[in-house]
């Protein structure tokens, strides 16, 4: 059975009946424009690809539960989209994963225990010699991750003083810190 001069819409029902000849019209007819989709967010031939058998497996696995789309052309390109997104953020999530890790065996491995205690304590100390208002702005920022516009709201203050808040913090540790690190 041919089904190429069929529209999008009949195939998605033959599909959805599990016809596997609809579910390849499908594919041919789109995976080419779903791979440039996925390069162009990507920059990767190889995980461009993966994001492609990707869709169409994902596809094939929803069939009988997926509604019928207005257009299914944008309806695949927006899943591509998503998967791509998901990508870049578990391989940024990873890369800071690995970043913190390299850090800390680096800081851990050049200092002694007796060492990295006196740095510990002189942190502390430095930390505590912040106003309240920078400490909780740059806690915020640095241990918790959070975004400007976060901390701005839960301070109740504008992003702008955030931001001046944070460069105290900063400055008071440099300067309390710039001899123990040298």
């Amino acid at each position: 059975m041919h089904l190429d001069g069929y529209n999008d819409e009949h195939l998605f029902k033959l599909l959805q009946d599990g016809s596997e000849t609809a579910f390849n019209a499908i594919f041919n007819r789109y995976s080419k424009r779903l791979y440039v989709e996925a390069y162009n967010r990507l920059q990767d031939a190889d995980e461009g690809n993966d994001i492609v058998q990707e869709v169409f497996f994902w596809l094939w696995e929803r069939k009988h539960s997926l509604e019928q789309p207005q257009c299914l052309k944008a309806y695949l390109v927006q899943v591509v989209r998503n998967k791509c997104v998901d990508l870049i953020r578990k391989k940024t999530s990873t890369r800071d994963k690995k970043q913190q890790y390299t850090w800390l065996a680096d800081t851990y491995t050049t200092t002694s225990p007796i060492e990295n205690k006196e740095l510990g304590r002189q942190l502390t100390a430095a930390i505590n010699s912040i106003t309240p208002a920078s400490r909780q702005a740059f806690e915020q920022l640095y241990l918790y991750k959070r975004s400007l516009k976060e901390i701005a709201d839960e301070m109740n203050i504008n992003v702008q003083s955030v931001k001046n808040h944070i460069h105290r913090a900063l400055k008071v540790l440099r300067e309390n810190l710039k001899h123990s690190l040298s």
